[in-house]
């Protein structure tokens, strides 16, 4: 079988409903799959380079799964792909050690699908937004398949969805990327 890596990417996994949800279901398809929880790891942001490149390294399938974060990846994941996708190590000279392995996104939004169009209240489709991370996968010749997304998690108690809500569409995306990796 084919190794997994996770990189868990929340600014509060503690509080996280949908993405911790998601990675649980993942982790019980794929319990040998190694797990990197960004937040908890490196709470100062200082990544450890060495051992997240050797992560990598022994990886065959990456996961990132994370929330979005003002249209974006959490600022955790920025910076780990800002120190560990080096020159050297995963594009430039001598770095080819990402090349030919496969990189998969589950990402989760609180807003709503239809929120995320052309005529809707952030007038861009949620994909737009990934192209970063697509040509990033390119540089690093990592095979980029097509993100999955979750929509409308946001929870608010008594105002806005359940936890039960929430954690039945986690385990639904999750069994998406399920099945992305049992593609690869």
């Amino acid at each position: 079988m084919k190794k997994l890596t996770i990189i868990f990417a929340h600014p509060d996994p503690k509080n996280s409903i949908a993405n911790k949800t998601a990675v649980e279901t993942v982790l019980q398809k794929y319990p040998n799959a190694s797990l990197r929880n960004l937040s908890e790891l490196y709470p100062d942001f200082n990544i450890d380079v060495e051992a997240e490149q050797k992560n990598l390294v022994d990886a065959d399938i990456i996961l990132l799964q994370f929330p979005i974060n003002w249209y974006n990846m959490p600022s955790i994941l920025k910076q780990w792909i800002d120190k560990v996708l080096t020159y050297g190590f995963a594009y430039g000279t001598g770095g080819d050690k990402l090349a030919g392995k496969t990189l998969l996104i589950s990402a989760t939004s609180g807003a709503s699908e239809e929120d995320y169009s052309p005529l809707g209240k952030v007038h861009f489709r949620l994909r737009e937004f990934f192209y970063n991370i697509e040509c990033t996968a390119y540089l690093c010749e990592l095979k980029f398949t097509e993100p999955i997304f979750s929509y409308g998690n946001l929870y608010i108690p008594n105002v806005v969805n359940t936890p039960e809500a929430i954690k039945a569409k986690a385990r639904l995306q999750a069994e998406e990327v399920i099945k992305a990796i049992e593609k690869v």
